[in-house]
């Protein structure tokens, strides 16, 4: 009886430690196939399969710009982790931060068709809301410049996301702070222009300029105004995107499991601040049209206005959306986005005409990017 027991037990033990080891062994990812190019190359001398399953993110999609055009594309792993999707160059992320650059080049289209002026008063353009008034707005005015910039001294970091059961706020309600928002409200408490602090919240005021100007949502006014005359097809501010727009990279935790079930991906209200979805290919339509806009060869943008964007404005190493460093007498325009699950980063240069572009759906994609990076500026700049 003590014999069988023993058995009984050292059966259950044994499977037991099967079903745990099935159901943490993480899945693996499809490995990079034999190098095609320099980039390629590149990434299978880092092992970026295993980058990639040490951070827990399952998908990442790449662009290199060179020579003033899209020289590569490509993705890199699954959409969602569990699942045989495959990430391609037209697989929809979401870029964070990226986003405030796409914010910038649309006010200041509406800044060239006369809409608005950067330099002015924000309130006398708002009218569902207002920027609290108080001593230090008495001293110096909230401008867009200087939202653009993060010098307009405006309170809110950045936002949590919204999971799909959850209801979402209105612009007003996130810069009141009231439910169903998640950040505090968004006013002056520093003095304006004399000092850096990044502002989500300030981006958000910046949305809600264009939102009562054009009467329109915001995700409204860059698809008629941005996204249709760039061809960028693939890249919207809609949010929660549309799950019929297909081909969406879905959002992974820091252990790479999948979150924002079953919908897979979380929204973002503060739109103009964190909520751009967009592929490397579409995003470097804009890259390359400021690249050529600085040059004065491209009609969207003034070259005055995007010459403007490209210069760090005091005290801030950020310009009119992007931040701004100098390689010798190269200019670098770059911006970072970090999303609950999602991470993006881009730079390029304005004179070689030359960037890279790093998209990744897992909370983990910073320490990927992180990695690549240096990969991408040694080959390129």
């Amino acid at each position: 009886m003590k014999k069988s027991l023993i058995i009984i037990v050292s059966i259950c033990l044994t499977l037991g430690t099967l079903a745990w080891s099935t159901r943490t062994k993480p899945i693996a990812l499809p490995s990079i196939p034999v190098p095609q190019n320099v980039y390629e190359t590149a990434l299978q001398e880092i092992d970026l399969t295993s980058k990639m399953e040490r951070y827990g993110v399952p998908g990442v999609s790449l662009g290199v710009v060179k020579d003033g055009k899209l020289a590569w594309a490509k993705g890199y792993g699954l959409i969602q982790l569990g699942r045989p999707e495959e990430i391609n160059t037209a697989t929809m992320f979401s870029v964070g931060s990226v986003s405030k650059v796409g914010a910038a080049v649309i006010t200041l289209k509406m800044q060239k068709t006369g809409q608005l002026d950067i330099d002015t008063d924000v309130n006398q353009y708002l009218t569902s809301w207002k920027v609290p008034q108080n001593q230090y707005t008495e001293q110096a005015s909230v401008t867009l410049r200087r939202i653009m910039s993060h010098t307009a001294g405006l309170t809110v970091h950045g936002f949590a996301d919204f999971d799909p059961e959850e209801e979402l706020p209105t612009t007003v309600q996130i810069l009141e702070g009231k439910s169903p928002a998640k950040s505090n409200r968004v006013y002056v408490n520093i003095p304006i222009g004399r000092r850096f602090r990044y502002s989500g919240g300030g981006t958000t005021v910046e949305q809600l300029v264009i939102e009562d100007i054009t009467g329109k949502s915001f995700h409204e006014v860059t698809s008629e105004m941005l996204f249709q005359p760039l061809g960028m097809s693939r890249s919207s501010y809609q949010n929660p995107l549309p799950e019929e727009m297909g081909n969406i990279a879905k959002a992974h935790n820091r252990h790479g499991h999948p979150v924002a079930l079953p919908r897979g991906y979380q929204s973002m209200p503060e739109a103009a601040a964190s909520g751009l979805w967009t592929t490397p290919s579409d995003f470097a339509k804009l890259m390359l049209m400021l690249m050529e806009a600085y040059e004065g060869k491209h009609s969207f943008l003034n070259q005055n206005s995007v010459r403007d964007m490209m210069t760090s404005v005091y005290p801030s190493e950020y310009g009119l959306g992007p931040r701004i460093t100098r390689n010798g007498d190269d200019i670098i325009f770059s911006h970072g986005g970090a999303n609950d699950c999602y991470k993006a980063h881009f730079s390029g240069s304005i004179s070689q005409k030359t960037g890279f572009i790093i998209f990744t759906n897992g909370a983990g994609g910073h320490q990927l990017i992180r990695d690549l990076q240096p990969v991408f500026e040694e080959m390129l700049y």
